[in-house]
């Protein structure tokens, strides 16, 4: 059968591996496809799908999950590449959290939401904590609403309850905030990301023909990235494929590292005790990298225990010797970075777009742009602002959200004073009171605040022109479904233009807010145009559960730059060569998992692992000999993971010699190091 490539399905798998052809054509149970860094696994994932829908299988009935609508939408793309662009359409490929939103919005009501779903991010998620934190006498500046929402969020998925968390040694703290916040999100009729996988299984749990209806709507299930996978999703997986036993899993248990955010790496090293009739398939083949790189990746991971043994290979050739670099603090390390790269342009022809600069935290780069800056090298900074938690953005996103569902009242909050309208505590707290003696939603009283007492007759005018706001901006979008210039107008017209360029506190003209809303204007119409046919609704959706892939960089996209980002953040991503920086002990593996009481540093390990195999032709490994802190400079000692790579695949380079041409005595006193460094962690294994 021909494809829309024009390739048949019978030339696409003859063009795999056989590990690949394997996993692609595995009937008959479920299958755990375990592909190591750079082995195919996309494509692996990709011919699976179509070859079950060459096989007679509707493509309606195809269910494929990932962690990002990137990630999603580029697996979209190849499948339609594979069997045309109707079929891929008809298939659900999407986010867990995406499915979990489908589940609950089609059954809201029997989960007592009887507005809708109104669906909070992670900003909205910090807030409400820390008004659970105030409602209890904490103090927000003491008590990170960061840290207690973390705790919250994985003990939400392991199904640890509130009062069983108050049992826990140490925990009754959390546990009051956890309870607090339940009962927040329960007032407001909210949910959070937990809650689309949640409320889910609870769907399935509670009601069977809920269940059946979801089971037979899908006919195979493929889930990638499953080593990032959690309790309640393994749940929620276990749920659907019990009946077809039709699931194709494909992860790297080497590559498992958010087990901060609720990942359990257990899934993955125990699915055939999850799944007794499973199959496993190693791929181990890897495209990407050179033979060094691979072998120093290999010697480093195998020392992890909690992992299933693979190693991988590739038959490019042996390549460059990864380059490891020792200078003498922060700075000198930044600056040969930036120096090496321009000698990399000038001597070798790489392109800035070619180099990736990863680190553990995101404050080793504070050096590394200096250093960039100083020398005209042009950097794109990955990650280190959330575009949709600016406060310009957010007004304005709840200004669309009530659009759509004028009784979210979360984001009616956020704006009934914005621009202001004398709206002030005493005007909501009549308003609320109001709202929960008489059963009726926050926007119905709006036209109705003059006969609120407590109220003044000029701020419920006001109050009333707000509504007439809200449903003029609803009948608009009625007859003109547009979302980009449905948001200038409304910013236009609420005067909340005006409100930003004229903020005092936003420097010379306050334009900086007014720019940032051109900017999500631009990015709304350049997503209109790739998504035909996304209304505002869908939007909005996007944003909330993958707010980030959707806002591109446009001067990324126009200039040659290097990529600057963290550990975490780089995975899935590749680079022709690749620095990694701040190879020391403190910062992989990082202070605050030695400080454990177990000191277990696997998932450092893996991280590790992670930024070494995205380079695919040339890696660096550096290091500073010094770090600054209050007392001023202190020896640092050179991560344990640089003495697990052999010999053979590394040579040494000086952060002051850009020519690589090390002194011999340096040399020595280097090698020694290591030397030292792997017996001491010969000792301890």
């Amino acid at each position: 059968m021909p494809v829309a490539s024009g390739v048949s399905i019978k030339e696409l798998v003859d063009q795999l591996n056989p590990e690949q052809r394997r996993a692609v054509l595995h009937r008959g149970g479920p299958v755990l496809v375990l592909a190591g860094a750079g082995t195919g696994k996309t494509r692996v994932i990709t011919v699976r799908i179509a070859h079950m829908v060459a096989e007679g299988l509707d493509p309606e009935r195809v269910l494929a999950l990932t962690f990002t609508n990137k990630a999603a939408g580029e697996m979209a793309e190849r499948v339609a590449g594979f069997v045309g662009k109707d079929a891929a359409r008809a298939m659900t490929v999407g986010t867990f959290h995406s499915l979990g939103l489908q589940v609950v919005e089609a059954d809201a009501k029997r989960l007592g939401f009887t507005r809708g779903v109104n669906l909070i991010d992670a900003a909205e998620q910090a807030s409400a904590v820390r008004q659970c934190l105030k409602q209890l006498r904490i103090d927000p500046k003491r008590h990170d609403p960061g840290m207690f929402l973390t705790a919250i969020s994985n003990a939400r998925n392991a199904g640890i309850t509130p009062d069983r968390m108050s049992r826990m040694l140490g925990k009754k703290l959390t546990a009051s905030v956890y309870r607090a916040y339940l009962e927040w999100l329960r007032a407001y009729q909210a949910m959070d990301f937990d809650d689309l996988i949640l409320r889910a299984v609870q769907l399935f749990e509670e009601h069977p023909d809920v269940r059946d209806r979801w089971r037979k709507k899908f006919g195979t299930i493929l889930v990638d990235e499953y080593q990032d996978t959690n309790l309640c999703q393994l749940k929620l997986m276990r749920i659907l494929a019990d009946e077809h036993r039709s699931l194709c899993v494909v992860g790297d248990d080497d590559q498992s590292i958010y087990a901060w955010r609720g990942a359990d790496i257990t899934n993955i090293l125990e699915f055939e005790r999850h799944f007794s009739d499973a199959t496993a398939i190693a791929l181990t083949q890897n495209y990407r990298s050179t033979g060094h790189i691979l072998s120093a990746a290999n010697a480093v991971i195998s020392n992890n225990f909690d992992r299933r043994d693979k190693s991988l290979w590739t038959d490019v050739g042996e390549g460059e010797q990864l380059r490891l670099a020792t200078c003498r603090d922060p700075g000198a390390e930044a600056r040969f970075v930036a120096d090496e790269i321009l000698r990399l342009r000038s001597q070798h022809g790489v392109m800035l777009g070619e180099i990736g600069v990863l680190f553990r935290t995101s404050a080793q780069a504070g050096p590394i742009e200096e250093a960039f800056r100083q020398r005209q090298i042009p950097y794109r900074l990955v990650g280190a602002f959330e575009f949709y938690e600016r406060k310009e953005v957010r007004d304005t996103l709840s200004y669309l959200r009530l659009i759509v569902n004028p009784y979210d009242e979360v984001s009616l909050l956020r704006i009934i004073n914005f621009p202001q309208r004398g709206v002030g505590p005493k005007t909501l707290e009549a308003l609320r009171d109001t709202a929960s003696a008489t059963k009726t939603p926050l926007f119905s009283l709006l036209d109705a605040a003059d006969c609120i007492d407590g109220i003044a007759a000029s701020t419920a005018a006001k109050l009333a022109r707000l509504k007439d706001f809200i449903d003029e901006a609803r009948a608009r979008y009625a007859a003109e479904p547009a979302i980009a210039p449905l948001v200038e107008w409304l910013c236009e017209a609420s005067g909340a233009r005006e409100a930003w360029i004229r903020d005092p506190t936003e420097g010379p003209g306050g334009t900086r807010r007014w720019k940032t809303i051109e900017y999500l204007i631009r990015s709304i119409g350049r997503t209109e145009e790739r998504l035909v046919g996304i209304d505002l609704k869908g939007w909005l959706r996007l944003v909330a559960l993958d707010g980030r892939s959707t806002v591109e960089d446009e001067e990324a996209a126009a200039a040659e730059e290097v990529a600057l980002q963290t550990l975490h953040s780089s995975k899935g991503l590749e680079w022709p060569v690749c620095f990694l920086i701040g190879c020391q002990e403190g910062i992989i593996p990082h202070q605050r998992t030695l400080d454990t009481p177990r000191g277990d540093v696997s998932e450092e390990r893996r991280l590790f692992y992670v930024g070494v195999t995205r380079a695919r032709r040339i890696a660096y490994l550096t290091r500073s000999e010094t770090k600054r802190n209050y007392r001023g400079l202190e020896e640092t000692k050179p991560s344990r993971f640089l003495g697990e790579i052999p010999a053979g695949d590394y040579t040494l380079v000086s952060g002051d010699d850009l020519e690589g041409n090390v002194s011999d005595d340096d040399k020595q006193q280097q090698l020694a190091r290591l030397r030292e460094l792997r017996a001491r962690i010969a000792g301890k294994s």
